[in-house]
């Protein structure tokens, strides 16, 4: 859930094929059931953080407590173990390591059934720590910052690489030539707004409120939608001056760098880009969970701004 996590494992799988002895597969827990189902799953978490966030604001503080909410982890984790047992046998890997709770605890029940050798990492992906990555069968967490630790009764150690980051946030880039190629001038200030492609963020009302800025010199923003479409055609609708309306792209990591100030939510891997290019950050209304607790870390030690 979320799409930081694909591309956590994104950046593992692109750092690993360096590498020719050894061979990558990347995997996803929704390739594990029925596409309806993964659908409807995803649907309702979108739907929640929408319309009553509250609620998941409840639920995510309810499964941070520690054994009370257990219970119904590991058995969707025990049920997911048996539906994904065909395709880990198959893939019959050496290590794994996954980027998010869910096929962590499904790794972990594979572990102990199947595979008591295997070898398995977790990627933490945000800026703390939540109880739903507990999992006893994990040998490694790799984490952000050396203040992320697991529970030190847990007994597994945690190393501090950071959030992975694919290359192209760290490869040779000649930014005036990508701002000319965007269509911005040198002396534009560009800045870039991201987090509309769920409908988690209200992109007409900020883009609105932006454009009515007039203390910024040379201000163009740019807006990414995704993949929402009916977004891209409302933001068209509106023909804000100084607005480009742009949706899914594969440039995005050359966007970010071209950017001299990024409005997004408080994602673990929108914000680690972001810091690792050094661009002006402005978290805008974080989720509750996961994101508040991030947004609380950026503002404390990397002068974030909400």
């Amino acid at each position: 859930l979320g799409s930081g996590h694909k591309m956590a494992a994104e950046a593992l799988e692109e750092a690993f094929k360096k590498h020719g002895n050894v061979k990558v597969v990347n995997g996803s827990a929704f390739d594990f059931f029925p596409k309806w189902l993964g659908n409807i799953i995803l649907g309702g978490y979108i739907g929640i953080l929408k319309h009553i966030p509250k609620l998941y604001d409840i639920a995510y503080h309810w499964s941070n407590t520690g054994n009370n909410s257990f219970w119904l982890r590991d058995f969707l984790n025990l049920l997911l173990s048996y539906l994904a047992q065909g395709f880990i046998k198959k893939t019959s890997p050496d290590a794994v390591i996954v980027t998010h709770p869910t096929p962590a605890g499904v790794m972990a029940q594979y572990k102990k059934r199947c595979a008591p050798g295997l070898w398995l990492g977790a990627v933490i992906t945000d800026f703390n720590f939540h109880h739903w990555w507990i999992y006893k069968g994990l040998d490694v967490y790799f984490t952000a910052d050396e203040s992320i630790q697991p529970p030190p009764e847990l007994g597994i150690p945690a190393v501090v690489t950071g959030i992975p980051v694919r290359s192209a946030f760290s490869a040779p880039f000649e930014r005036e030539k990508w701002r000319s190629r965007l269509g911005y001038a040198a002396d534009d200030t560009l800045c870039l707004v991201m987090g509309g492609g769920d409908g988690l963020l209200p992109m007409p009302e900020l883009l609105r409120a932006l454009t009515e800025c007039r203390d910024i010199k040379g201000l163009k923003i740019a807006a990414v939608t995704g993949h929402n479409r009916n977004l891209a055609e409302k933001l068209k609708k509106m023909a804000l001056p100084g607005v480009m309306v742009l949706d899914f792209i594969a440039e995005l990591p050359q966007l970010l760098r071209s950017a001299d100030i990024v409005i997004s939510k408080a994602g673990g891997l929108t914000a680690a880009e972001t810091l690792a290019i050094g661009t002006e950050f402005i978290l805008y209304d974080p989720l509750p969970g996961q994101e508040v607790r991030n947004a609380g870390y950026l503002c404390e030690k990397c002068e974030a701004k909400i």
